[in-house]
């Protein structure tokens, strides 16, 4: 089903459409959101579409975390309640088609280069950390079970889309052989430290410097869609460690003028604490490697990639053939960084 500003408008119960809505900024990433202004406000639009029974899950997994953050408080955007049919937030009118709007929140992001002073990057990481550890005790791990915690993809599944992108001579294929390795050493330590780890509760799940917006009343969190099971001090370690770059993907640096006061501000908080060893960069690998797969998947055209997904795709496992090794060796001298 096409929905268009002014059916979505009505739907909804936004106001009356002044224009029709435009694409969302994104970066030079892909975005399947529009803005939206009517006569009571602007919003925001995204559409997608029903894969799966997984798809179906995450979605109430999604509204599990959004709802209780929103009446706990949390700056955030406002979620709008979806007509029937819904799933999640996500109104389903027909077959695959989902859309869900939120509240406009007027502010910008914190990716640009250059323009984020370090005083202004060390508040927000600050922010960043109380926040995550507000989110950590909502309370929702008696919501979580086997089906919302990610497992790293099996070795022999990496294997076969390795040799998928050789078959078929694309340029993916060299950077993605690079990474076999370094995919079979984070997923070792992952599941190691699985082994010993606390029960999972929600998360955001997709926290860094492209979804917290600086606004005129404070800092924002924005985009929930990457709610996840994880153990809270993983996805602390996790941010502190990706805050740092201005760039979303499965990039980090050891920078302590943003892991220390993400950190001091999350336990401070009350946030659960964890060891502070190679253990704690388990929630990170696994997140770095759920984001490589994606990607891989997108530039070989799965997941019905257009080709501007497929060159995000390559770009992105490029780029991380490149980082991954640097990062594999820092994680001893980072895990000093938590003491």
């Amino acid at each position: 089903m096409d929905l268009d500003s002014d059916k979505v408008a009505a739907l909804f119960g936004l106001g009356r459409p002044r224009g029709p809505w435009r694409p969302l900024a994104n970066g030079d990433h892909p975005s399947d959101s529009r803005v939206l202004t009517t006569d009571r406000g602007r919003w925001v639009v995204r559409k997608d579409r029903l894969l799966s029974d997984w798809h179906r899950r995450h979605a109430h997994r999604v509204h599990r975390l959004e709802s209780a953050a929103w009446q706990a408080g949390i700056p955030m955007p406002r979620p709008v309640e979806p007509p029937a049919p819904a799933v999640g937030y996500w109104h389903n009118p027909a077959g695959e088609t989902l859309v869900r709007v939120s509240g406009w929140l007027e502010g910008h992001d914190l990716r640009q280069p250059g323009t984020t002073p370090p005083a202004t990057l060390a508040e927000a990481a600050g922010w960043v950390g109380a926040t995550l550890a507000r989110v950590a005790l909502l309370g929702t791990e008696d919501d979580t079970g086997p089906d919302d915690e990610p497992t790293p993809h099996p070795l022999a599944d990496w294997h076969e889309w390795v040799a998928e992108a050789e078959a078929s001579g694309h340029p993916v294929a060299t950077p993605a052989r690079a990474l076999l390795p370094l995919v079979e050493e984070a997923t070792t330590l992952i599941q190691e430290a699985r082994r010993d780890a606390p029960r999972a509760v929600l998360v955001h799940g997709d926290t860094s410097r492209a979804n917290v917006l600086r606004t005129p009343g404070g800092y924002a969190l924005i985009d929930w869609e990457g709610t996840r099971a994880d153990i809270p001090w993983w996805e602390a370690v996790n941010v502190a460690f990706r805050f740092a770059t201005p760039f979303n993907g499965p990039t980090a640096e050891g920078d302590p003028r943003v892991v220390d006061p993400l950190i001091t501000a999350y336990l401070d908080q009350g946030g659960p604490a964890g060891p502070a060893d190679v253990s704690a960069f388990a929630g990170m690998l696994r997140s770095q490697l759920a984001v490589i797969a994606w990607c891989l998947w997108l530039a070989l055209g799965h997941r019905g990639a257009d080709p501007e997904r497929r060159d995000f795709g390559l770009r992105i496992v490029t780029s991380a053939a490149a980082d991954m090794p640097r990062v594999m060796r820092a994680l001893d001298g980072w895990a000093d960084l938590l003491r």
